[in-house]
């Protein structure tokens, strides 16, 4: 069923009738996860330690700061979901959700195993960038090396953070001594 839509002028154009008594149950279940994340870090915000001076408030207050934009986020999304008012989905490319979801756990267990960050991130950036349609694989991953060893650099030489290193990693930082 369509009705036409005369607010631009009278062009006529069709469009669906919206379906109030509808509910986007998918929709839902996005609002509940972003509920459950906020009273996640809610949760953990409230064990840490306070730190107050001179301040009303310290650094704890940020948790609670994200929060509520995520409970926000999970109301307006509960009053989408109710008036179906999502725009249509397009359906799931499992392929491609299944590439990234791989880069992920082989970042985790390359990472576990002690191959390091640039093993590790290279492998999720190929893989990941597979996942989004780039071809070949071998580039993809040889590329993610590249950036991952120059990120290593940045990071760990640059601003002194503290990266997990596996072979390559020890073979720059003799070389950076």
């Amino acid at each position: 069923m369509s009705q036409i839509d005369d607010r631009n002028g009278g062009a006529g154009e069709r469009r669906p009738l919206i379906n109030y008594s509808a509910r986007d149950l998918g929709g839902l279940a996005i609002a509940v996860g972003l509920f459950l994340f906020a009273a996640l870090i809610a949760w953990d915000g409230s064990t840490y330690p306070e730190r107050r001076s001179y301040a009303q408030f310290g650094p704890e207050i940020f948790p609670y700061l994200i929060a509520a934009g995520l409970a926000f986020f999970g109301v307006a999304t509960v009053v989408m979901a109710l008036r179906n008012s999502f725009p249509e989905r397009e359906k799931m490319n499992i392929p491609a959700v299944a590439w990234v979801t791989g880069a992920v756990v082989a970042e985790t267990v390359l990472l576990y195993a002690g191959a390091g960050f640039i093993i590790g991130s290279g492998a999720l950036f190929g893989l990941a960038a597979r996942g989004m349609g780039r071809k070949p694989l071998w580039l993809t991953i040889l590329v993610g090396l590249g950036v991952s060893a120059l990120l290593y650099v940045l990071f760990k030489h640059g601003l002194s953070l503290s990266l997990p290193a596996g072979p390559i990693e020890r073979v720059i930082d003799g070389a950076l001594r």
